[in-house]
């Protein structure tokens, strides 16, 4: 007899037991599923993935240990297989097994770690150099968004905050601050890390996102609609439309991973923030852990002042390169007049204070004039 407590482990069960995961993960996890199951339809014909469960089920129940090893990880080996040829990356096919695994251990398939080195041929992995973002690719597609303010203010605030895909759409109107020099970006803990952290956004996409939140409240999305999270889908279909029409789409000899895609922005930034005050920075302000980062603290005020220096190295225009530096110059000119006048001042107070002493040796008749 089945207990009332017992829950039948289908695919259905297993979107539930991962919806409550951030999206990014959600959706790496339901396409190792998508890519199983195609598999299983162009493999075995008219078979499912349910139909393989239930052979692998008979099988260990039926034969003995090593005739179900050798069932499970000749269909797993036939799977990487497949993907290889299909032009899939191997780190992308070792990326997408670890999350099969996690499937196929819900529907009761276990699979150990050293089985999987003894009978899985994995590709060997292939380190490709990153490809860098330019400050002028960068700008070919911002204006590539014409058409699309609400892209166009998207991207700027990835490439001057660090922030990634998932924390940006998650914003709400109120995690920005405007009573700052700068727009500070209150990231929630409920993204990718589960650690909540501030970063700034530059003047630049500010300007582009302020028409959007004139009338928002303060608990909508700043890039959703009718109260819900923007689907990081959408946002990365916008993306490669635009690169392919800039001819922006060239990808890695290794994989099939695109070059230049959403999380180039955030390369972007941690490459300047690194250059400009260090690796430890960049890491803090992207969201990166570190044994480092639980000592070095940083007040408010220091991060606020170390972004105003970093700000001209991520804006990239040159009306805002020319403001910044306007800007700049008028801030040194104010604190050159207020120099003068502290000066001024010193000299003022040295002067009464002379004339002072002089005056009191007089009274006492310790200095005569003559």
């Amino acid at each position: 007899m089945t207990s009332f407590l017992t829950k039948k482990k289908t695919k259905e069960s297993y979107n539930e037991k991962i919806s409550t995961e951030p999206s990014g993960t959600q959706l790496c996890k339901k396409y190792a599923v998508k890519t199983f199951e195609n598999f299983v339809v162009e493999k075995y014909s008219d078979k499912s993935t349910k139909d393989i469960i239930e052979e692998l089920s008979l099988i260990k129940k039926t034969q003995n240990q090593q005739a179900y090893e050798e069932a499970l990880y000749g269909v797993l080996q036939d799977w990487i297989n497949w993907n290889e040829k299909r032009g899939l990356g191997n780190y992308t096919i070792r990326i997408t097994f670890s999350n099969l695994r996690k499937y196929l251990f819900h529907l009761g398939i276990k699979t150990h770690e050293q089985d999987v080195k003894e009978y899985l041929r994995f590709g060997k992995k292939v380190k490709e150099e990153k490809y860098p973002l330019s400050e002028k690719e960068y700008r070919n597609i911002v204006l590539g968004f014409s058409r699309n303010p609400r892209m166009q203010a998207f991207v700027l605030m990835l490439g001057s905050s660090g922030m990634r895909m998932g924390e940006a759409l998650k914003l709400k109107k109120k995690d920005l601050d405007f009573t700052k020099k700068r727009v500070k970006v209150n990231i929630p803990a409920d993204t990718k890390t589960r650690t909540g952290r501030s970063t700034y956004i530059s003047n630049e996409a500010k300007e582009k996102i302020e028409p959007f939140l004139e009338k928002m409240s303060q608990d909508d999305y700043v890039f959703g609609k009718n109260g819900k999270v923007p689907h990081i889908s959408i946002f990365s279909k916008s993306m490669i439309r635009v690169l392919d029409r800039l001819g922006l789409n060239e990808k890695y000899q290794s994989s099939s991973c695109r070059k230049i895609s959403t999380h180039s922005f955030r390369a972007y930034f941690f490459t300047k923030a690194a250059r400009k005050h260090g690796e430890n920075y960049a890491h803090r302000m992207t969201g990166h852990g570190g044994y480092l980062m639980q000592y070095d603290r940083m007040t408010e005020d220091e991060k606020l002042e170390m972004y105003l220096e970093l700000e001209p190295e991520l804006v990239i225009f040159e009306q805002a390169k020319n403001e910044l530096e306007i800007s700049r110059l008028r801030e040194k000119v104010e604190g050159i007049d207020e120099l003068k006048q502290e000066v001024q001042k010193l000299r003022e107070a040295q002067a009464k204070s002379d004339k002072k002493i002089i005056e009191t040796m007089k009274f006492k008749r310790i200095l005569r004039l003559d």
